[in-house]
C-alpha cells in the first residue's frame, strides 16, 4: 500500500510542472509595426511590419492591404526576411515584411492598426494579432525632382556605324538609380531636338531595387531615344541636367557631358533605271524591258488567282488537317499502336508496363485481364507465373519482365491465327477478301 501511495506522489509532481509548461507553450502571434525615419513629401519609408510567434507557421500569415489617402503604398512582394526576438522570456521567431510608403503631401497621416491572421502550430484554429497604430509626419521638400538618400546617373552613347554616315542612328541612353525611392517616382529624363538630328524616343525601362529577401533599396529608371542624321556635318548632342532632392528635401543638381559626332555624307545610290543608256522613245519616253512586263503581269496574275482561290484553298486545309487527325486517332486506337508502345515499354523497364499491357489487351481482343487473355490461347500457367513474380509473397521483376517480353509475341501470334474479329459488315468485294490468317 505505501509503495502504491509512493507511486501517485511521484505521478502528481511529474505531472503538475508539465501541465504548467504546457500553458507556457500555448501558441502566440505578435505583430510589430515601425517606421525606419522622418520623409518629406516626394521621399519614401519603409513601414517594417514583424510577425513573430513562439511556435511555427503551418500557412503563410495572411497580411492586410494597407491603403492611405495622399501616399502611394507598394505593399510587400512574396519575399520575407527571417528574424528572432523575445518578449517576456519566450522566444519568438518570425517574418519580417516591408510596406513602401511614398507620401505625395506634407502632412500627418495615421497608419491604423494593421490585423495579421496566421496558422500556427499547436493551435487548433488560426490566430490574429494587430500591431499598434503609428503616425507618419511628412514634411514639406523644395524644389522639383526625386527625393532619394542619393542618385547615381550613367549614359551611354552608341553610334550605328562608325563613321556615321547619313542617315545613320546615335542611341543615347540615361540610367539613373535612386536609392531609397520608388522606380515610379523617378522623373523621365527629358531629350531636346537638335538641329541636323530628327529625334524618336524610345520606351523607358523602369523597375524597383530589392536585396533579395524582400527588403527595399530604391528604384532604377533607364530612358533612351534614338536620333537619325538628317545631313552631313558635325552634330553635337548637349549635356543634361538632372533635378533631384535629398532625404532632408534639399535641391541637388547632376550634369551628364555632351558629345559630338562626325556625319559622313552618304554615297551616291545607282539609278535602277538609267536614262542616259536607254534608247529613246517617241518624244523622249522611257524604254522598259519587255521581260519585266512578262514578270509584273505573271506576278499580277498569280496574285488574283491567290485571291479568288483562297477560300477553296482555306477549305481544302481545312479537310486535310480534319483527315490527318482522324487518321491519328484511328491509328493510336489500333491494335498494332498499343502493341508498339507495350514493347517500347518492355525493352526500357517502364514502371507502367502493365499501363501499356492491359491498354494492348483490350485492342488486341477485348480483354479484361492478364489471366483471361492467357486462356484464350491456354496458357494459363504462363499468366500465373508472371502475376506470382510480380506481385507473389517472393516478388521477382526482372524474371516477370522477361517472361513478358518472351511471352507476349506467342500470344500475339496465337491470336492473329486463331482469334481474328469478324468484321461487322460483310466485304465489298468477297472474292478478293484476304483470309482470316493473311491479315498483317
Amino acid at each position: 500500500m505505501m509503495r502504491l501511495a509512493i507511486l501517485l506522489l511521484l505521478c502528481v509532481a511529474v505531472a503538475g510542472p508539465s501541465g504548467a509548461r504546457a500553458e507556457d507553450a500555448a501558441p502566440r502571434l505578435q505583430v510589430r509595426a515601425s517606421l525606419d525615419g522622418a520623409v518629406v513629401a516626394g521621399g519614401t519609408v519603409r513601414l517594417t511590419l514583424d510577425v513573430m510567434t513562439s511556435t511555427w507557421f503551418v500557412q503563410p500569415p495572411q497580411l492586410p492591404a494597407l491603403t492611405l489617402p495622399g501616399v502611394l503604398v507598394t505593399p510587400p512582394g512574396g519575399q520575407a526576411r527571417i528574424v528572432r526576438g523575445e518578449a517576456d522570456g519566450v522566444a519568438l521567431n518570425g517574418l519580417q515584411y516591408v510596406y513602401v510608403l511614398s507620401p505625395t503631401q506634407a502632412g500627418e497621416f495615421t497608419i491604423p492598426a494593421l490585423a495579421v491572421t496566421a496558422g500556427l502550430g499547436q493551435a487548433s484554429a488560426p490566430v490574429t494579432a494587430s500591431s499598434a497604430p503609428l503616425t507618419l509626419r511628412v514634411g514639406a521638400a523644395a524644389g522639383t525632382g526625386v527625393v532619394a538618400q542619393t542618385l547615381h546617373a550613367t549614359q551611354s552613347f552608341t553610334p550605328s556605324a562608325q563613321p556615321l554616315p547619313q542617315g545613320g542612328r546615335i542611341r543615347r541612353s540615361v540610367t539613373l538609380r535612386a536609392d531609397g525611392a520608388q522606380a515610379m517616382l523617378i522623373p523621365p529624363t527629358v531629350f531636346g531636338d537638335i538641329a541636323g538630328l530628327r529625334r524618336y524616343p524610345r520606351e523607358a525601362e523602369v523597375r524597383n531595387l530589392t536585396d533579395g529577401h524582400g527588403g527595399f533599396n530604391g528604384g532604377e529608371r533607364t530612358d533612351s531615344v534614338d536620333y537619325v542624321a538628317e545631313r552631313a556635318g558635325t552634330v553635337t548632342l548637349p549635356p543634361l541636367s538632372v533635378q533631384w532632392r535629398d532625404a532632408a528635401g534639399q535641391p541637388r543638381t547632376l550634369t551628364l557631358a555632351g558629345a559630338s559626332f562626325e556625319v559622313t555624307a552618304a554615297p551616291a545610290r545607282a539609278d535602277p533605271f538609267p536614262l542616259a543608256s536607254a534608247p529613246q522613245a517617241g518624244a523622249g519616253g522611257l524604254h522598259v524591258p519587255r521581260a519585266w512586263l512578262h514578270a509584273g503581269a505573271a506576278g499580277l496574275l498569280l496574285a488574283l488567282a491567290a485571291w479568288l482561290g483562297w477560300p477553296a484553298l482555306r477549305r481544302a486545309a481545312m479537310g486535310l488537317r480534319a483527315a490527318t487527325r482522324r487518321r491519328l486517332a484511328r491509328w493510336r486506337a489500333s491494335e498494332r499502336y498499343a502493341w508498339g508502345r507495350l514493347r517500347h515499354a518492355l525493352r526500357g523497364q517502364a514502371p507502367d508496363r502493365y499501363g501499356a499491357l492491359y491498354r494492348w489487351l483490350a485492342r488486341a481482343g477485348a480483354f479484361g485481364s492478364l489471366r483471361q487473355a492467357a486462356a484464350a490461347v491456354n496458357d494459363t500457367a504462363a499468366g500465373d507465373q508472371i502475376l506470382a513474380a510480380d506481385f507473389g509473397p517472393r516478388p521477382d521483376p526482372a524474371g516477370a519482365l522477361a517472361l513478358l517480353r518472351a511471352q507476349t509475341p506467342r500470344w500475339r501470334r496465337a491470336w492473329r491465327r486463331h482469334a481474328a474479329p469478324t468484321p461487322a459488315l460483310p466485304d465489298l468485294n468477297p472474292a478478293a477478301a484476304p483470309a482470316p490468317g493473311d491479315r498483317s
